[in-house]
């Protein structure tokens, strides 16, 4: 009779737990078990153990080892070095002429700065570029951009005989018409400046040509005119030059 009744009574306990089970897993409990209340899941969330913090830091340090690996460089540089042959004419003469000249850029995401260099052996000057750039358009050296300069070009000649400083305002387009090949402009206006050579100087270069693409290599054949402007004694000098570029440009 004893087991019997206990028989009984443990049913009838095991029948009143699985009743709370049911009543749980209705009342759209998401799975918790009966015996974890809200409060209980809640600070089982908010618990911090090691185990969890380790496999978060390698899941971080895989996601940083990525991004470094996929995302591209703010920095861009240009390396390039151009061949000049072009004519000279000063309203009474003119002559033939060429030389060399080399160009460096560097950039941080939209601004840049840019060194030019040429030794100007047949017609005895040096000209010293630095400038300042903007990019308006365009996310790269190398790719479809509108850009805008502001800068000073230093010209002497070998005896010390002038010496223009001369500030500078340019623009410059550059666009790909396929995917390796494109079309680039750019324009130069020259500031006035009182020199004692030459009086009061200013002029403008301009530039234009086509370009193509050998991945980070590019070839360019371009027409550029530069004009100067003298007024010295009421007595005014223009000098134009006018030929063509053959350019070399490495970007890294």
């Amino acid at each position: 009779m004893k087991q019997l009744v206990f028989i009984i009574s443990l049913l009838t306990l095991v029948q009143f737990f699985n009743e709370i089970a049911e009543a749980q897993e209705s009342s759209g409990s998401g799975g918790r078990p009966w015996l974890l209340s809200r409060g209980s899941a809640a600070r089982e969330a908010k618990r911090f153990n090691l185990y969890d913090w380790m496999e978060q830091k390698n899941r971080n340090q895989v996601m940083d080892m990525w991004l470094s690996l996929n995302t591209p460089s703010p920095y861009e540089f240009m390396l390039g070095i151009n061949m000049n042959q072009y004519n000279t004419d000063d309203g009474t003469t003119s002559a033939k002429f060429k030389s060399y000249e080399g160009e460096l850029s560097a950039y941080a995401l939209l601004v840049g700065l840019t060194g030019e260099y040429q030794n100007n052996t047949e017609e005895h000057f040096r000209d010293t570029t630095g400038m300042f750039n903007l990019r308006l358009f365009g996310h790269t050296l190398q790719g479809t951009h509108l850009t805008v300069h502001y800068g000073l070009r230093t010209r002497e000649d070998s005896v010390g005989a002038y010496r223009l400083n001369q500030q500078f305002a340019a623009g410059t387009l550059q666009l790909y018409l396929f995917k390796y090949f494109g079309i680039y402009t750019n324009y130069r206006h020259l500031f006035p400046v009182t020199e004692a050579h030459f009086g009061e100087t200013d002029g403008h270069v301009q530039t234009s040509g086509v370009f193509i693409d050998f991945a980070s290599l590019r070839v360019m054949g371009s027409y550029f005119k530069e004009q100067q402007k003298s007024l010295k004694n009421t007595v005014e000098t223009n000098i134009d030059r006018e030929g063509t570029k053959v350019t070399l440009q490495l970007y890294f």
